[in-house]
């Protein structure tokens, strides 16, 4: 068979495998749209899914209400904040600038924030490995709802005490990448909100994307629900300024969908890519307040998914079953039962108050409020004597004795994650 002849028959083969294929993808996002629909209709779920095959999108849909006093529903082109997401983009920042010399990884941070409590020991690249010592959150609850510029939030970092020697452990900081985007503002002589645009943005094609910027109002952004046992409630108000940086950018899902793609063909420049996809799948996620964001690509761009969430619920499950349906397996779990809320059967709910830590890190004060149990701004529910439930990441959490009936550590486990967490 001449060369003509097997280029003939290689095409006529392709021709035939189309139909296939598109049949295939068809029959995908069809099952994604029935595991998904339910649990946007128990008011479990309020966000955009995006799924994509071969670099192509296949499905993407939204779920639930953006705005539930107005019952307006979510659409494709809403806003829905990406959490630490962000901090993604905000590497891609540092690398450019690197790459530009107008900053070094080797860089202390005193050259830039000359004032700054050990400064002379804290580098760039610690600030962007989480190997700062600075704590995770520097602020309660209440001082998050304030709007900040980035020289202000500053000094609410400056003030908190370092969790350790930097450079000898690592804890994960949204501060100290606050602190980050704040030299990369110094060393740029620019804004935060100029730099993601021009190193970010703009180069991905990300149109619908948005820093947010103190008070100002962001069109087509989704307002944040919990779910209760009552139905979808208003979460806590924060003014995300506090978050520059580290969780303060609100997009779109095909937004969310671009960046990964620019990552992966390289339109941040080879020095981004060969950071960013050294695994088998490139994947980031974020949690803040009432919304969630999760995305994941195969290197090779065999499938790809975006999830954005204003109102979570079972956000981790549906991560999965979106996972598993792209890759072509059974769906694991289609259902969840949330467990029976009931009148408080616990004789005394002070004796749950305090203070614990997981073996990371991370910590967490357990506070009573309004008579109910609260893991900073988690509502406990709860279900059993020493046991509730919360509707932030759909947990149980139980509370564990030691020998003298003492409360000693919290048990929290949810769809994808147990976690221990041991009191202080």
């Amino acid at each position: 068979m001449n060369r003509w002849k097997l280029i003939a028959l290689s095409v006529c083969l392709g021709l035939l495998l189309i139909p296939q294929l598109a049949q295939a993808q068809a029959n995908k996002a069809k099952q994604l749209d029935n595991f998904i629909t339910p649990f946007a209709n128990a008011n479990e779920f309020a966000g955009v899914v995006l799924a994509a095959e071969n670099g192509k999108i296949i499905y993407e849909k939204p779920f639930g209400l953006a705005n539930a006093d107005f019952k307006i529903p979510n659409q494709l082109n809403t806003r829905i904040g990406i959490a630490s997401i962000t901090k993604y983009m905000t590497q891609v920042v540092l690398t450019r600038l690197v790459e530009e010399r107008k900053i070094s990884l080797a860089d202390k941070l005193s050259k830039y924030i000359p004032d700054f409590p050990s400064g002379d020991k804290i580098t760039i690249e610690m600030l962007a490995r989480h190997r700062s010592g600075i704590p995770h959150r520097v602020m309660p609850p209440e001082l998050e709802s304030v709007a900040y510029t980035s020289a202000e939030f500053i000094e609410k970092v400056k003030a908190a005490k370092l969790l350790f020697e930097p450079g000898t452990k690592s804890l994960y900081s949204s501060a100290g990448y606050s602190v980050l985007a704040r030299t990369l503002e110094i060393a740029a002589g620019k804004p935060y909100s100029q730099l993601l645009q021009q190193y970010v943005f703009v180069p991905a094609g990300m149109t619908d994307s948005v820093n947010f910027e103190g008070d100002e109002v962001i069109e087509r952004r989704a307002q944040d629900y919990y779910l209760s046992p009552t139905g979808l409630i208003n979460v806590p108000v924060k003014n995300y300024s506090f978050l520059v940086g580290a969780g303060s950018v609100f997009g779109t899902a095909r937004d969310l969908y671009r960046f990964a793609e620019a990552i992966m063909k390289g339109a941040y420049g080879e020095g981004v890519k060969t950071s960013f996809t050294g695994q088998p799948v490139l994947s980031g996620s974020g949690s803040t307040n009432g919304h969630r964001s999760y995305f994941e690509f195969e290197k090779n761009n065999k499938y790809g998914f975006v999830i954005l969430a204003n109102s979570a619920g079972v956000f981790d499950l549906i991560s999965e079953g979106v996972r598993e349906v792209l890759q072509g397996k059974p769906i694991t779990v289609k259902s969840f039962t949330i467990p029976s809320i009931i009148p408080n059967p616990n004789k005394d709910l002070t004796e749950f108050v305090g203070h614990y830590k997981q073996s990371n890190g991370s910590e967490t004060d357990v506070v009573l409020r309004n008579g109910s149990l609260y893991s900073a701004d988690i509502r406990l529910y709860p279900t059993k004597p020493d046991c509730f439930f919360e509707y932030r990441f759909f947990g149980n959490v139980c509370f564990m004795r030691d020998g003298s009936a003492k409360i000693s550590e919290i048990k929290w486990k949810g769809i994808n994650f147990d976690l221990t967490w041991v009191r202080q």
